[in-house]
């Protein structure tokens, strides 16, 4: 949860608070305690919040800390963003800020689903997952004058011998950003998701085979029997333009639910808004369903799993670690089902066959950190055992 001023949007009536939120969950969105002041000096890529934009990553939506913005104070931020092959940030932490404690890092990560770069090229040309600095900047919009108002003035003058004595008045405005403060939902814990063949029908026939992403930015029923909902959904990032990408995400936002005992303790007037980046496979990626990037919500700890379920042939043979694999679809609550062992390291040791015995487990956020869907999907669950003792003894 953070407080910024975003634009693009109006709002609502104050709502009632929501219900506690539940136990902690996996997110992908890290601000850290300390960081940096030594803001990037050759970073991967730049924007800027409120006042224009930067042609590296394109039209973003200007997001501004609150107090910052009514002091007039400028910002500057610089992030590290696991940026995935497909240009999108999977998630990011702030590495720099300056000013430090004005909020100005935490703001920058609320812009992640709007960032989208050329992913970096292995050594094959393909494209591969890389962490990139981008650096963000906050400056407050420039005052300009109303070239219309202006221009009529000059024409009264030009048209009317006794004005030409009077003084020009001209009003000084903004820039054309109409600021609102709302409350983000960084760590969305979905209960209801489109699944992939949502995603595949909304696919837009003007897309003509193309990749695309597009961002949607919808308010959040916050109390009620639809708390959780979606509603007043906008565009703030499509890519490639023009090919109805942004549309057919603002048309899935539908599907979306939140969990309403995870909604933020948002102060009561306060909107509530989340982002929902969409990636849309081109058609001929579409069959390939397997989940790339989980958003897992649950830890197993291995420390006291691992002993009931550790393979008695690898005991037999003196192995005290072992990596298994168990693939396995979706439940419509995020559980996993149908699960079969993988592969495994050492193979034949019964590793895979254990961490399907794990497996149900482990839960799954309904929408996967590449922008990509869950349900209707295969993934991959993979686990190393380690007998406590055994060097890399740990949890998940």
């Amino acid at each position: 949860m953070f407080a910024v001023l975003l634009a693009f949007a109006a709002a609502p009536a104050p709502a009632a608070p929501p219900p506690p939120a539940p136990p902690h969950t996996v997110s992908g969105v890290v601000v850290e305690p300390e960081t940096s002041t030594e803001i990037d000096k050759a970073p991967d890529a730049r924007t800027r919040s409120a006042g224009g934009v930067d042609d590296a990553l394109g039209d973003v939506v200007a997001v501004w800390p609150k107090a910052a913005y009514a002091a007039g104070k400028d910002g500057r931020v610089t992030l590290s963003c696991l940026i995935d092959v497909h240009g999108l940030a999977e998630w990011c932490k702030v590495a720099a800020e300056t000013p430090p404690g004005q909020g100005f890092g935490k703001a920058a990560l609320e812009m992640k689903a709007t960032f989208k770069l050329t992913p970096a090229k292995g050594p094959d040309g393909k494209p591969v997952a890389k962490v990139m600095r981008i650096n963000v900047g906050f400056h407050q919009p420039d005052f300009q004058f109303d070239q219309a108002e202006f221009a009529r003035q000059m024409w009264n003058i030009s048209h009317n011998p006794v004005q030409q004595m009077a003084p020009i008045d001209v009003p000084v405005k903004q820039n054309r950003l109409n600021f609102h403060a709302v409350t983000m939902v960084d760590n969305p814990v979905w209960v209801a998701a489109a699944s992939f063949d949502d995603v595949a029908r909304a696919y837009p026939a003007k897309a003509a085979g193309a990749e695309g992403y597009a961002a949607a930015h919808c308010e959040v029923v916050r109390a009620g029997p639809q708390a959780g909902a979606l509603k007043g959904c906008q565009v703030i990032k499509e890519t490639p333009k023009g090919r109805d990408f942004g549309r057919a995400a603002v048309g899935l936002a539908a599907k979306f639910r939140l969990d309403a005992r995870a909604l933020p303790n948002a102060p009561p007037g306060d909107p509530l808004w989340v982002d929902v980046p969409v990636r849309f496979a081109a058609p001929g990626e579409q069959a390939d369903r397997t989940v790339k990037a989980p958003v897992w919500l649950t830890h197993i700890d291995i420390a006291r799993a691992a002993p009931s379920v550790f393979p008695l042939k690898a005991l037999e043979e003196g192995l005290k670690t072992g990596r298994g694999i168990a693939r396995c679809g979706v439940a419509p609550d995020g559980t996993l089902s149908d699960c079969v062992p993988d592969a495994a390291q050492p193979e034949g040791e019964g590793f895979s066959e254990a961490v399907v015995k794990l497996a149900p487990m482990m839960k799954l956020n309904l929408w996967s950190a590449d922008g990509a869907p869950v349900l209707g999907g295969v993934v991959r669950f993979p686990l190393e055992l380690t007998l406590p003792g055994a060097a890399g003894a740990g949890s998940r």
